[in-house]
């Protein structure tokens, strides 16, 4: 065999040099490899694969003899074609062997080490498998030729190896920083959503005491039992409010409950001009609605029916379930919505609410046909569990 010369021994290891960093460079990016161009994901990680394993085959041509063999025997385009087919048999049988076994539902439970030890193995005995008896149909079983092709396997197997394993590696962390990400961004969707929340019942807190304590005022001239009654009230629904400081939820037993206590506070106010029928479906009060869903809608109906019109109002307040989800309802009989509805703050907060814990899952509508109402619709049902 031909010794190479030093200019060919110098240009072979530079080559060798491009082969190995244009490999560790595709394999680095592996995943977005022929992403736009090849849109089968089989077809597209096999050609990756392929040019990773060719190149990094053919960094090891200065380390072993059997190359510059290859060449002063058969010539330059032989030596090559060989490399050739030898890195499409890896990617072709090896490479997807591999990926089948490291599929394998209950070799996926292993842990990490293990996992990629059993691949090794894999690796490293269907290359040998492959190899020896290809090196023995076309060189005959001599002995260069066979430590070699033992060599080479072995390599190849190790290439193969190298691009599973940092590809799975790199995948896992991938996942990791993206569920880690995901789980801040979660994270702070969650103290948003709670900000605005508080946001909102500290609005609506205050906007309902100014209301109440009015009323108290004015009942305390002229009838002092009276006010104390409406105070106790009063304090009920703040010992309420309190005890769901810290949750965004309050079932519908207890949203109904704070309801009719304010309409309690009305009627003691407005005596006889006031009327309330109250209508539950029993199997749902212990649903979740959002807290201060009601109340809005109950003082807004005491608002622009009786006060408005200081006549006779009837209010009524019913919850019932509808599809797969469930109907809140609050009617009156005073006047109809108008065509352009502006709806004012309290409504407003409801939306607000709505939108921020039962996001595309709720409906809120105006209704003056067949009865003037507000209704919203609930899609998504959720049961008061501890801790809510």
């Amino acid at each position: 065999m031909k010794e190479p010369s030093t200019l060919e021994l110098v240009i072979l290891i530079a080559v060798s040099l491009l082969f190995a960093l244009a490999g560790l460079y595709l394999l680095a990016a592996f995943s977005r490899l022929f992403k736009n161009s090849i849109r089968n994901e089989l077809l597209r990680k096999n050609v990756a694969a392929w040019l990773i394993i060719f190149c990094l085959s053919n960094a090891m041509l200065p380390l072993g003899g059997m190359f510059f063999y290859l060449v002063g025997t058969y010539g330059w385009v032989w030596a090559i074609g060989a490399q050739i087919v030898s890195t499409t048999l890896c990617t072709l049988i090896i490479y997807n062997l591999v990926r089948i076994v490291s599929e394998n539902k209950k070799l996926k439970k292993l842990p990490f080490v293990k996992h990629n030890i059993i691949i090794f193995i894999t690796l490293v005995v269907t290359t040998l498998a492959i190899n020896i008896p290809l090196g023995y149909l076309v060189h005959g079983m001599k002995p260069m030729v066979l430590k070699y092709v033992v060599i080479n396997s072995v390599y190849l197997a190790g290439a193969t190896g190298l691009v599973y394993i940092v590809i799975r590696y790199l995948d896992i962390e991938r996942k990791r920083k993206f569920d880690e990400k995901e789980l801040e961004l979660s994270r702070l969707r969650e103290l948003k959503v709670k900000a605005e929340l508080d946001a909102l019942h500290s609005k609506v807190n205050p906007h309902f005491l100014y209301n109440a304590l009015n009323s108290i005022a004015d009942l305390s001239i002229t009838d002092g039992k009276k006010a104390r009654r409406m105070t106790i009230a009063l304090a009920d629904l703040f010992r309420y409010s309190i005890n769901y400081s810290q949750n965004n939820y309050s079932t519908i037993k207890d949203e109904v409950a704070m309801a009719e206590v304010y309409l309690q506070i009305e009627k003691i106010r407005f005596e006889d001009q006031l009327s309330c029928t109250i209508k539950v479906d029993d199997s749902l009060n212990h649903f979740l609605v959002p807290r201060f869903v009601l109340q809005p809608l109950v003082e807004n109906a005491v608002k622009h029916g009786l006060k408005a019109t200081g006549k006779m109002t009837e209010i009524s307040l019913e919850v019932k379930k509808h599809e797969e989800g469930m109907k809140l309802i609050v009617g009156d009989n005073g006047p109809l919505f108008p065509d352009e509805l502006s709806p004012g703050y309290g409504v407003k907060s409801v939306y607000d609410k709505l939108e921020l814990l039962f996001p595309e899952n709720f409906e809120l509508s105006f209704n003056n046909i067949p009865q003037k109402e507000v209704c919203i619709y609930i899609k998504k049902l959720i049961r008061n569990e501890p801790g809510i």
